[in-house]
This record gives C-alpha cells, structure tokens and sequence, in this order.
C-alpha cells in the first residue's frame, strides 16, 4: 500500500478506534463505576473474570496495556516503510519492558508480564531473567545486567533519556509538513519530563543543578536540542518552592498548583505532574482531529490511548481507595477536551 493510500486507510481505522475511547467527555462513564467489575463490563464484552477486585484491578490494566499497544502496532503495520517516529514512539513499550524484566527478577517474582509490540520490540523476551541477553545486540545493549540498588535510578533515567533522545531525532528527520503536524506534542512532553523530573528531585531529594542537569532529556545533545528541551527545567532550578510570587514570570506558571485560601503555597509536583498531563493530552486530541492523514495523526493517536489507559488506571485506583463521587468528577472534569 503506498504511503498516501495507507495514511488515508489509517487515520479511518483511528477514527473509528478513538470514537470508542473512553477520553473526552466519555471519559466521564468510567468515574460513574462502583466496582472493579463495573469497569471491566464498560470496558470489555467478555464476562468478568471470577476473581478478587484486586486480582480484577491488575487484569483489567493489563488488558488495556495490550489493547493500547496491539492497536497502534496494528496501525504502524500498515505501511511498508514506517516512519522514524513511529518507530521511536514504539520503543516506549521496550523501556518499560526492560524495567519490569528486572524489577521482577529483584523481588523475586515470576516472568513478569511484557507488553507484546511483535514484529517491532528489539528485545529477546524469552531470555527472561538474563537481562544481558533480553537486551543483546539491541539498542539497549548496555543494560546488560540487573543495576545494583544504588544504580536503578541512573540506569532506569538513562534509558528515559534514550528514549526521549531517540523521538526528537526521530522528529527532526521527518518531512516539514509531517514535523510541523506533531513538533509541538514530542516537544512538550519531553520539556514537562524535564521539569518534573527537576522538581521531584530537588523536592523529594534535595539535588542540586550540577546533580540534576545531566538527568535531563537533551542536555548532552547538541545546542539546539538543549535549548529547546531544558531550558524551561533549567529556569526553575533556583527558584524558591515555597514563594509562588517568585514564579510569575516562568513560562509554565498556571500549571503550578494555587496557594491555599490563608495564603500558604508550597510546589507540589504531584499537582503539576497533572497539569502537564492534561495539557499534553487536550494538545493530542486536537492533533488528531486537525492533522489527519500525517505522522501527526498516528502520533496523536498513541498518545490519546496512553491518555484512555491512564484514566482506567486512575478509576480503578479510585474504586480501590473509597473515592468519593465528587472527588472523581472533579479529577475527570478537565480531561473533558
């Protein structure tokens, strides 16, 4: 199928698949769920399995995980010659599938689950737990063992950066037309990585600059690449967390969370790890609907069924908890693109 042919074909099947997402305003129907097994009838035409909610809860995620996955595999495959993008998009599901391979060979557990992007994965997942031979001659090669406890958090940041490092390439290489239909969604996302991964460790950690730079996706890359992903993180390196006037003038200030009605503010970053999400998902619904039949569109449409698994996951954990119905509402309202 030639390229024209198949972004025609392709963006029809995505529309066909978003108009069932559960994101938008339909997003709603899974706050409205008293059970686990609530989620699982909405969500699936199979009967529910016989088995605790808990149990159910971890089902369910992982059903979602293959569906996002299986779905966008089946949209790449479409073209003879995928693009970089794409490609580079897919290698999300190998890095976190690195992660769990030896996270669960540290607790002891069984084969973990792995999420399956066959033909596409670089990993050899039957060497499971030879994390050196999962990874061999791939482009992950180097995380050829389990980390040691004091290395998990370098080697799991490092190969974020090589994730994030790999689609702004993948971006520059693809034509004008294409590149300007999703730069502004690869972009954002990797600044607001940045940004959170900057304020979570001078908050939770107490890092400083000449410790949290070289965690940063892009700050070993050439001087275009730095500026357009870092210097928002780098902006807030100093700034103090806990005067909100001082921020005024930062690029991302409505994202920060508001003082409280005495006047006490304090950077939360679980708050703006919302607002960024929310900001990066409204932008990945609109590219859908205005850039069909480019990168854009398949693009924006991996993005929008992270966005459907994210809201499972945060329903489920809602019903676990004893959220309460408004506390839903209030959580999906802004979603509602």
């Amino acid at each position: 199928m030639d390229r024209v042919a198949a972004d025609a074909f392709v963006y029809a099947k995505a529309s066909g698949l978003y108009a069932k997402a559960f994101v938008g305003a339909r997003a709603k129907a899974l706050f409205e769920c008293s059970h686990v097994s609530d989620l699982w009838s909405l969500l699936f035409a199979d009967a529910v399995p016989l088995e605790p909610e808990s149990r159910l809860a971890q089902l369910l995620e992982r059903r979602i995980a293959e569906r996002a996955a299986a779905d966008f595999v089946s949209l790449v495959r479409m073209y003879d010659k995928p693009d970089p993008l794409s490609l580079a998009i897919l290698s999300f599901y190998d890095c976190g599938n690195i992660k769990t391979a030896y996270q669960s060979v540290v607790s002891g557990a069984e084969k973990p689950y792995l999420v399956d992007i066959s033909p596409f994965s670089r990993l050899h997942d039957a060497a499971w737990p030879d994390i050196g031979a999962m990874t061999a001659d791939s482009p992950y090669s180097w995380f050829d063992r389990v980390p040691d406890a004091g290395e998990r958090v370098s080697w799991e940041n490092r190969l974020d950066r090589q994730y994030y490092r790999g689609l702004w390439s993948a971006l520059q290489s693809l034509s004008r037309r294409d590149r300007t239909a999703v730069e502004d969604l690869i972009r954002d996302e990797i600044i607001f990585q940045n940004i959170l991964w900057t304020l979570r460790m001078r908050v939770y950690y107490n890092m400083t600059e000449e410790e949290i730079l070289p965690m940063l996706a892009g700050a070993d890359g050439p001087p275009d690449m730095r500026a357009a992903l870092t210097e928002p993180a780098m902006a807030v390196m100093d700034l103090p967390l806990d005067t909100l006037s001082a921020w005024k003038k930062w690029k991302y200030f409505s994202l920060l969370n508001p003082e409280t009605p005495d006047g006490f503010w304090e950077l939360d970053p679980r708050w703006l790890d919302l607002q960024c999400r929310r900001k990066l998902f409204h932008t990945a619904m609109r590219r859908f609907h205005q850039t069909p039949f480019t990168v854009g569109a398949l693009i924006a449409f991996f993005y929008t069924r992270r966005l459907e698994e994210y809201l499972i996951r945060v329903a489920a954990e809602g019903i676990r908890i004893g959220a309460s119905e408004n506390q839903m509402s209030e959580f999906v309202e802004d979603f509602d693109a």
